[in-house]
């Protein structure tokens, strides 16, 4: 039972190195003890270590799901409870399968299971994980590294690549641990060699900045329920008409996610004034919109939509939706069982096709709330841009750890392109982030007010934006074929003792 406890405290330990903790090195610790814990376990006690490590780190990593489901979503607290400890036990489910995995590919070589079969096996699981059932790429340990002294790998090898340094990092920590007594540089060397090519790699600029532009970003902290009536309506449209008052010619304004919510017909007369007034001023704004897709007559069959206006040019339809937050899976089957249950959800149309919006030489690469957390994704009109914009109603977190993880997954987005990110949202945390994934300007929690700075256009590509995660998944693929063919080998000459 001791090393049980041991792994619910070094999994309660891993989230520290994510926001809002930023304690990276905590993060590789765990990871050290992690792997402590299993040198000497098969396979069953493998899997249930990995499963209560991931108890601990679930239980602290998405502790905002019940803020969610409990305040905002206003369910009772013993089902908001059971709910979030649900998700909590299917997400640890991935961390014993990551340790099942190591207990039947381990060797007698540490070095061997400490640098490369279990950083490979991690970070597969986690690629496994950001795409099975729509995905769920949260705490990618990668995505906690902008600004840290191993942050310059991100612009090569994208998060999850940034992920195999971390856990190689750990690897050598326990080997030096385990080699203790004895003489053996090879882990501090190999420490030694990542931390001073991550220093260099810091240093390089793969984009290049071409201009600059005034922005502003408006945060029209409306709750849940005031945000879809008539007077967070009024309030909103106040709030865009002083927005272009207040802006300078050329300026570019940002508004969050499903900012503005009436249908075409009764936002078109304001509209076209307010197109009038931005193209007039040569002014370019940018926000959410909630669009009725004009050939279906159901009135529930709605776009999540990030649209320019006035020069600038284009919009975005949100392609990955949430399951039930957004769309009704299997909706001719579970969808008469909730039309039964009284429970009507509004289904979201997904878009069909990455695109961007542009003025000028201005071309922004969108992404609507949870995408920003899909590198893949977010890499489709990234590579081609040079503004990259992620809007966002995170009121549903409230004030918990939530937002501040959601910031960070941009900040990795950031980095990962070399670009400048703007971040809109509802109510906290909107940003402006540097093209080192560092944060230049911030609004708090639930503040109403305009963040307004100059930013930095870039060009160029990252070879992270020019390869992708080919070059991670093609090294993985690999590694798996090496082991299978290690394993079965073993096996042959065991059976036919050859």
């Amino acid at each position: 039972m001791k090393k049980y406890f041991l792994a619910l405290i070094c999994g309660l330990l891993f989230p520290l190195g994510f926001a809002p903790f930023e304690a990276w090195p905590v993060t590789i610790i765990s990871l050290s003890l992690l792997l402590h814990l299993l040198k000497h376990e098969g396979s069953k006690g493998s899997f249930l270590t990995g499963l209560i490590y991931g108890m601990g780190l679930w239980g602290v990593g998405i502790s905002w799901v019940y803020v969610s489901i409990h305040y905002h979503g206003n369910q009772g607290i013993i089902s908001s409870l059971l709910i979030t400890f649900a998700f909590v036990i299917f997400l640890s489910l991935y961390i014993g399968f990551t340790t099942y995995l190591f207990a039947i590919f381990k060797t007698k070589i540490n070095g061997l299971n400490y640098l490369l079969i279990f950083p490979v096996i991690w970070v597969s699981v986690e690629v496994l994980r950001s795409n099975f059932l729509t995905g769920f790429p949260w705490l990618i340990i990668g995505t906690s590294l902008a600004g840290t002294p191993i942050g310059g790998w991100t612009p090569i090898l994208g998060t999850y690549g940034s992920s195999l340094v971390v856990l190689m990092i750990s690897g050598c920590l326990l080997l030096i641990y385990e080699k203790r007594n004895k003489l053996d540089l090879y882990p501090t060397l190999l420490i030694l060699i990542i931390l001073i090519s991550s220093f260099t790699l810091n240093k390089i600029n793969w984009t290049n900045e071409i201009t600059k532009v005034t922005t502003s970003i408006y945060q029209p902290n409306l709750t849940l329920q005031k945000k879809w009536s008539s007077q967070g309506i009024k309030h909103t449209m106040s709030l865009i008409g002083e927005a272009i008052t207040n802006a300078e010619e050329n300026e570019f304004i940002f508004f969050p996610e499903t900012a503005l919510i009436l249908e075409k017909e009764e936002l078109e007369p304001w509209l076209t004034n307010i197109e009038k007034q931005l193209n007039e001023k040569n002014i370019s704004l940018l926000s959410g919109i909630i669009a009725k897709d004009p050939n279906e007559m159901d009135l529930i069959e709605r776009f999540n939509r990030v649209r320019g206006f006035g020069p600038l040019k284009g919009h975005y339809d949100k392609v990955h939706l949430v399951p039930f937050g957004e769309y009704i899976p299997f909706k001719s089957y579970i969808g008469n069982i909730l039309d039964f249950m009284g429970i009507n959800l509004i289904n979201t149309l997904p878009g069909k096709a990455f695109t961007t919006l542009s003025n000028g030489n201005i071309i922004i690469s969108p992404s609507i709330c949870y995408e920003i957390a899909f590198s893949d994704l977010v890499r489709k009109t990234a590579k081609k841009s040079n503004l990259l914009v992620t809007i966002s109603n995170d009121t549903w977190f409230g004030t918990s750890i939530g937002p501040e993880q959601h910031l960070e997954i941009a900040q990795s987005r950031a980095l990962e392109h070399q670009k400048s990110l703007i971040r809109a949202t509802n109510s906290g945390i909107s940003a402006i982030i540097t093209r080192n994934g560092e944060i230049a300007e911030k609004q708090g929690y639930f503040e109403d007010k305009e963040l307004k700075a100059e930013i930095k256009i870039y060009e160029g590509r990252t070879p992270f934006s020019v390869v992708g995660n080919f070059l991670i998944y093609g090294y993985i693929i690999i590694i798996y074929m090496y082991l299978l063919y290690f394993k079965r080998t073993i096996v042959l000459k065991y059976k036919y003792k050859i």
